[in-house]
């Protein structure tokens, strides 16, 4: 009993403490701001197709050159242009689908009370894969499918433009969509969290004027909730005349914070 009347002790305690440092003004602050991305991440893919793989192989090689030396000339730098991602994958030629055809074969009559029903012939759908005349087809033929990815990270928005235009005309395979990426998070979110706590003090003061009380120093603090963007996957819109914009990521903060009452006159 003696233990249990220490931990109920305790239990009281802590309850009594937390009322008390909530006692006075409680308010939420929030605070958003909007920032753009401050890197880029932009990446194509290019493929080739070839019964034989050291000629595909070339092909992507010659286009990867062009691509290089377009950024090479638009100012990329080229520590930044990552062009090491190749495969080289074995692809095998299905076998040509025919059409299941049917094959009429006469019954002979001379059981004719157990085909009594059968009319004399009897109709059988067989499927071209299970005819034996499939025997003749050829195996299926294998060729060679090459891959390069190119990858370059860049920091100004009014490149992109420009670079999907020249990808284009150089007759790259795929171009992946547009990836933003933050680096400098958790500065802005530090300028976010302040600006929440000017406004909770603000509105803690305009609370306290209005019940005529002084408001007193910070007695509890709490971040309630926080958004920081990392990196993002853009919309990438193609269309005849390239024309694009980044979008824009928000940063935001709320705090949940209590001030005391100055009771003094």
């Amino acid at each position: 009993m003696k233990y249990l009347f220490i931990i109920i002790s305790l239990f009281s305690a802590d309850i009594a403490a937390e009322q008390h440092s909530k006692r006075g003004i409680s308010v939420i602050g929030k605070a958003t701001i909007e920032v753009v991305p401050t890197q880029f991440v932009f990446t194509v893919l290019i493929s080739q197709r070839g019964t034989i793989a050291s000629k595909a192989k070339a092909i992507v090689d010659q286009k990867s050159r062009l691509v290089t030396n377009m950024y090479l000339s638009m100012g990329i730098k080229k520590n930044v242009i990552e062009s090491d991602k190749l495969q080289l994958i074995p692809r095998y030629e299905s076998l040509n689908q025919l059409s299941d055809f049917e094959v009429h074969q006469r019954i002979n009559n001379h059981n004719a009370s157990n085909y009594k029903h059968s009319e004399g012939h009897s109709k059988i759908v067989v499927n071209n894969k299970d005819n034996s005349l499939n025997s003749s087809l050829k195996p299926p033929e294998i060729y060679f499918e090459v891959i390069r990815e190119i990858t370059i990270t860049f920091n100004n928005f009014e490149k992109y433009d420009q670079l999907l235009d020249n990808v284009v005309k150089i007759g790259v395979s795929r171009i992946s969509p547009l990836q933003g990426v933050f680096l400098n998070t958790d500065s802005l979110y530090q300028q976010v969290l302040i600006e929440a706590l000017k406004k909770a003090n603000q509105k803690a003061k305009a609370i306290a004027e209005q019940m005529g009380a002084k408001l007193g120093k910070l007695s509890h603090f709490e971040e309630s909730s926080f958004h920081t963007p990392r990196a993002y996957v853009m919309s990438n819109k193609s269309s005849d005349s390239f024309n694009s914009q980044a979008s824009k990521q928000s940063v935001s903060a709320q705090v949940s914070v209590t001030y005391a009452i100055n009771e003094d006159n």
